[in-house]
């Protein structure tokens, strides 16, 4: 009798592919680390995550990936007008700041008053022009491992006498751990399309 329940079981021919499968995504997954984000991050993934900024009432966001030597976060996609800036040139170092806490612990942050943080790292806010208010950040999991970070952020220029911006909430970091969530079954879903060569339709 249906239940109305779905159960899909594993096919057994498949499951000794499991692991070239799995191997196959890694290798992938380290592909987009290493500068191939730009063309597989396609208009679906772009929009899902303006969509998530705009959710949780940020002014902009990035999507942070690991690089080879998992050594740094490296900037793919930033919403922003200063995008051309800093998007695959800018390292973070993930001895400083505080996105790369989120890759340390795994462990999501919502911080307000970031700029009197000593934690945070001011070097790309220097280089924009700008001063960091308020800062969500999430980790970013894809092919079995955190392989990078969303941040969303309210700012202010830094040659302006206007006050901070409000802070964030915990419904807006909420917002923002749910992008990621989708994000990373988009992303999956692409590598897994990828790795046995099928098109994503």
């Amino acid at each position: 009798m249906n239940d109305g329940r779905m159960t899909v079981l594993p096919d057994g021919r498949l499951s000794t592919l499991r692991p070239v499968l799995s191997a196959r995504m890694r290798e992938a997954a380290e592909m987009l680390g290493e500068g191939a984000f730009d063309e597989f991050f396609d208009a679906t993934m772009r929009s899902l995550f303006v969509a998530g900024l705009q959710s949780a009432g940020a002014h902009e966001g990035t999507v942070w990936l690991l690089d080879h030597s998992r050594n740094n976060l490296v900037p793919r996609f930033n919403s922003g007008p200063n995008a051309t800036d800093f998007v695959g040139r800018f390292r973070q170092t993930l001895r400083a700041g505080m996105i790369s806490m989120v890759v340390a612990t795994e462990q999501p942050i919502c911080e307000n008053e970031v700029h009197k943080n000593q934690r945070h790292d001011r070097a790309l806010d220097k280089k924009l022009g700008l001063i960091t208010c308020s800062m969500l950040a999430v980790p970013l999991y894809f092919a079995g491992e955190v392989r990078g970070v969303l941040s969303a952020v309210r700012l202010k220029r830094a040659d302006g006498a206007v006050s901070d911006p409000a802070g964030f909430s915990p419904e807006d970091l909420r917002a923002l751990q749910l992008t990621a969530s989708v994000l990373s079954r988009l992303i999956e879903h692409e590598l897994i399309g990828l790795s046995i060569g099928l098109e994503a339709s």
